[in-house]
């Protein structure tokens, strides 16, 4: 019968493929490593509840205990596997006192670029250098181990010895004001040099706080500057995916609450250079939904055109990304922020924004229902189409008239069938002269062809009742068919050139030599 390997060594070294990958992922000091390297080490635990030590032979095809192969169909330990070995690790001894600490420093070791590895003498000799005494590379003589352990446990009481580590997050010196800015400047400059991993996330973790401590006026052009590289680094698609997650988490936690609205007040800064002002719109718009929120507080109690004007398009800048905080203040109680909602919604042309838009051709504020219309103008779409078709038949006649020039701005065809009824109601009155004219103008911006036969019936007919009244709705319908520039209209066009009405006649001939002007041959 062939033995197996206890499966709690299987489910260990599957948590250390997790420890692994979260040190590659995280920078040192975030709650995600203690976490992992606590998981890691109750794994381990039942293994070494003996009071034994555990030491694993690692080959390239998978990990074996004595001569008993782990579990070789598990596709992640092979891949383990060949990742040790690949760092010249080829036994690995684990003391039953295994501590997170040094899980977490074997993890570091085993991500450093392997070049670098050989170049420091191997794993074991940075595993001694980091004075890690329960995780032992390449030596199996219990002796020797615990010997070697005592050395360093003495030399770290006595506090000498080995090259302990940096604590995460810490920058080491002091210095005056102008030295921190140096070695911010030193480290951008360094992040742009170096292609090895592991010093590239070092880097950024000396280089958060000391962005952090550059909230200062005196000292906020060097914050930009860092800000500026790593949203170039986190975009650059020629950096390696890993680098690019790294320099996005630093990112996040220079841009708490407290810098975003450090950046904005720079922004909202009178006389503010244009090139900083370019700079401070771009890095806030890279920042999106973290950004957003504190961008609309700030415009909403903005007094300052201008500096709404700002406010308002590093928001739109944003996109689609900021429609969801936009969205919370489509029923704020003030009118104007709400009209500025509406604005930058129309700019950014989320096509989802338009049914929210929709409530606020019913607003109180007339300034608001304007402002809505003119967004969805802006959006555009079927969706908008549908909504301005509706508020054709509003009560309130500016939100009618509005909405039917706005359909004609947009060109949708599929508005033709409507605008058409509104042209054909019987008006004999001509109560609603303006809006009927309006329905003609929109049919015309539309130019779909569709619209020449209601056009035709309009210029051809004449009254005698309110006859001049009347001839101005002919002179639009002129108009609009030549905007529209089908050749079948001009039959209709060259006899309306000999109307008894001198504007009708006038318009009928501009329109005609607009339409053979356009059917010419080469003509665009």
């Amino acid at each position: 019968m062939t033995q197996t390997a206890p499966p709690q060594l299987a489910t260990a070294l599957r948590e250390l493929t997790r420890l692994i990958k979260a040190v590659q992922y995280y920078p040192a000091g975030h709650p995600a490593l203690k976490s992992a390297a606590g998981d890691t080490r109750n794994a381990f635990l039942p293994l070494l509840e003996s009071g034994d030590s555990l030491v694993c032979t690692v080959r390239k095809e998978g990990f074996f205990l004595a001569d008993t192969a782990v579990d070789k169909n598990i596709q992640v330990l092979k891949k383990l596997a060949a990742f040790l070995f690949s760092r010249l690790v080829q036994h690995l001894l684990v003391l039953p006192d295994l501590t997170v600490a040094d899980l977490l420093a074997f993890g570091r070791a085993l991500t450093t670029d392997p070049a670098e590895i050989r170049k420091a003498g191997g794993i074991k000799e940075i595993l001694l250098r980091q004075q890690v005494t329960t995780i032992w590379v390449n030596e199996t003589d219990l002796k020797s181990i615990l010997q070697c352990k005592q050395e360093i446990e003495t030399a770290k009481a006595a506090g000498t010895g080995g090259e302990e580590e940096e604590g995460p997050g810490e920058v080491t010196g002091g210095g005056d004001l102008q030295d921190e800015k140096r070695s911010l400047q030193e480290i951008l400059a360094r992040l742009c040099q170096t292609r090895d991993e592991q010093q590239f996330r070092g880097l950024l973790e000396e280089l958060v706080p000391l962005a952090l401590r550059h909230r200062t006026p005196e000292d906020r052009l060097l914050l930009l500057e860092a800000l500026a590289l790593l949203c170039r680094l986190v975009t650059d698609r020629d950096q390696e995916q890993v680098r690019r997650e790294f320099a996005l988490h630093a990112l996040q936690q220079i841009c708490d609450v407290e810098t975003i609205d450090f950046l904005i007040a720079f922004l909202c800064e009178p006389q503010l250079p244009d090139k900083h002002r370019q700079l401070l719109v771009s890095i806030l718009a890279f920042l999106k939904q973290r950004s957003a929120p504190r961008l609309m507080e700030h415009l909403a109690r903005e007094t300052d055109a201008g500096i709404r004007k700002q406010l308002a398009a590093v928001l739109i800048r944003q996109g689609s990304q900021a429609v969801p905080t936009l969205l919370e203040y489509i029923r704020d109680e003030r009118w104007y922020v709400v009209r500025n909602t509406a604005t930058i919604l129309g700019e950014i042309r989320d096509p989802g924004a338009a049914r929210h838009l929709n409530e606020l051709l019913h607003h109180e504020d007339t300034r608001v229902c304007r402002e809505a219309i003119r967004a969805l103008t802006r959006i555009g779409g079927s969706g908008a189409v549908q909504i301005l078709l509706e508020a054709v038949d509003d009560e309130d006649g500016e939100v009618s008239r509005q909405a039917l020039l706005s359909l004609g701005v947009i060109g949708d065809a599929s508005a033709v069938p409507k605008l058409s009824r509104i042209i054909r109601k019987a008006d004999f009155f001509l109560k609603h002269k303006g809006r009927t004219r309006d329905a003609i103008r929109a049919l015309g911006e539309i130019g779909s062809s569709e619209a020449v036969p209601v056009l035709s019936h309009v210029l051809r007919r004449r009254r005698l009742f309110k006859r001049r009244s009347y001839d101005e709705l002919r002179v639009a319908a002129a108009q609009a068919l030549g905007e529209i520039g089908d050749p079948a209209s001009m039959p209709l066009l060259e006899t309306a050139t000999r109307d008894r009405s001198a504007t009708v006649a006038r318009q009928a001939g501009l329109s005609l030599k607009r339409i053979q002007r356009e059917d010419e041959p080469g003509t665009a």
